[in-house]
């Protein structure tokens, strides 16, 4: 009889921060341990060979495209790759268990959604993708407000749908199975063979689960796994009320291992326009919103692991609003927060210490000429990269920029953008790619 496999190790602990010293620089502390990377799959040593991939659709042709870094740290190629064929006008990407590249998009006149991977075998030096696998939709859906993916505790992929009726629904690959198969042996010592009974992990004979619909209504959502594997969600409704909720345990499979939606903001907050979740260095999971007067907020696990959260606080006040917001973590560890104002200028924010909650404060490092999706994540040396996807702007509307710190833990940037594309990139995503080609 088969049965699901249990996880394959307890959850990991927090990490106990490194000692630090305060630097000379404005106070800040250094850690004196090498780079933390955060969010490593499991298997995976050595992410000094990743590169960076962006997942976008291409809005003249809706085509499902991406480009990725040729080489780690860069540079990046001219041209954009098409991931599958068709037609397709909605997505979201991450990795797998194994960390290739995981894409799972919609196609155009359908509500049923594809998912897409990189091929395991990426010998070669062209990109290999899986064939589209149909993994139907929710019952009902006919089009999405958004979706949201996260690895879970056995880096099995989950993903997260609102669909037009503003409903929560979720699905997930299924744990392997256990067996028992009969092998034969010859104990030591011996020379006589025996035939013993033991367990075995196979994949499951299902993929993918049913979809379940989690109670609530949402016109956003963002997942992220926590450090101790479960998966925490963070969504907001249409009246800009923020929520959060949890699984309650490692492997999550219905719906009553949630916790259930808990209301986070405040007659004194306001409603919430925009979430940024990430997992800070001592393990706990922290929350940055913006607010919809443009002030960035701060909440946070406390002890980490925990559903005890800070009460709201702010990383440092900000005269001009704010309509974008990311988060990051750069390459010694610490939480990167980028913005940019309602005038169009990028600023930064660098924690310097995770214990004390001390931050440089908003600082300007560049601008663009119109409004923009701001995102983060780091190259292979563990310089944080930031992606600016333009909107709206005469000549470049729908346009991807990139620059990078010029050293880990700098508050130093590249002053010129690269250019990923000068029109017609939606929905872009950016991840990290463990499996690069070769």
């Amino acid at each position: 009889m088969a049965k699901q496999a249990e996880p394959k190790s307890k959850a990991p602990a927090a990490k106990t921060p490194a000692p630090r010293s305060k630097a000379r620089d404005g106070g800040r502390a250094r850690s004196s341990a090498p780079p933390v990377y955060q969010s490593m799959p499991a298997g995976a040593s050595f992410f000094e060979l990743s590169r960076l991939m962006v997942v976008a659709i291409d809005t003249s042709a809706g085509r499902l495209i991406q480009k990725a870094q040729t080489a780690p740290n860069g540079p990046w190629p001219a041209a954009w790759s098409i991931i599958a064929p068709g037609t397709f006008v909605q997505m979201t990407a991450g990795i797998t268990r194994d960390g290739r590249v995981a894409v799972v998009a919609q196609l155009s006149g359908s509500p049923n959604l594809s998912f897409i991977t990189e091929d395991a075998n990426q010998v070669g030096p062209i990109d290999k993708w899986t064939a589209p696998m149909n993994i139907g939709a929710p019952p009902g859906a006919t089009s999405y407000y958004g979706f949201s993916m996260a690895r879970d505790v056995d880096g099995r992929i989950e993903l997260f749908v609102l669909d037009n009726q503003a409903r929560i629904w979720w699905i997930y690959q299924n744990p392997d199975q256990i067996v028992q198969v009969q092998k034969t042996i010859t104990p030591p010592g011996t020379s006589t063979p025996i035939v013993v009974t033991v367990d075995e992990r196979v994949p499951p004979a299902k993929m993918w689960s049913d979809w379940l619909q989690i109670p609530g209504g949402l016109v956003s959502i963002s997942a992220i796994r926590q450090a101790d594997g479960t998966i925490a969600l963070f969504g907001i409704n249409s009246g800009a009320n923020l929520y959060r909720c949890q699984q309650n345990k490692a492997q999550a499979l219905k719906v009553a291992d949630w916790t259930g939606w808990v209301q986070i903001d405040t007659s004194g907050t306001g409603g919430f326009a925009v979430m940024a979740p990430v997992v800070g260095p001592l393990g706990a999971t922290n929350l940055f919103a913006l607010t919809k007067s443009g002030q960035v907020l701060h909440t946070r696990q406390k002890p980490a692991g925990t559903a005890t959260w800070t009460p709201w606080a702010t990383t440092g006040y900000s005269r001009v609003g704010k309509y974008t917001l990311a988060s990051g973590i750069e390459g010694d560890g610490d939480i990167m927060l980028v913005a940019s104002d309602v005038q169009h200028v990028h600023e930064f924010n660098a924690q310097y210490d995770a214990a004390t909650q001390n931050w440089s404060g908003w600082r300007d490092f560049n601008a663009s000429g119109s409004n923009t999706r701001l995102m983060l994540d780091y190259n292979a040396d563990g310089r944080l990269a930031v992606f600016s996807l333009l909107s709206g702007a005469a000549g470049n509307s729908n346009s991807l920029w990139t620059l990078s710190q010029m050293n880990i833990d700098s508050t130093e940037w590249e002053y010129s953008w690269v250019s990923l594309a000068d029109s017609n990139v939606n929905q872009a995503i950016v991840v990290r790619d463990l499996t690069p080609p070769v």
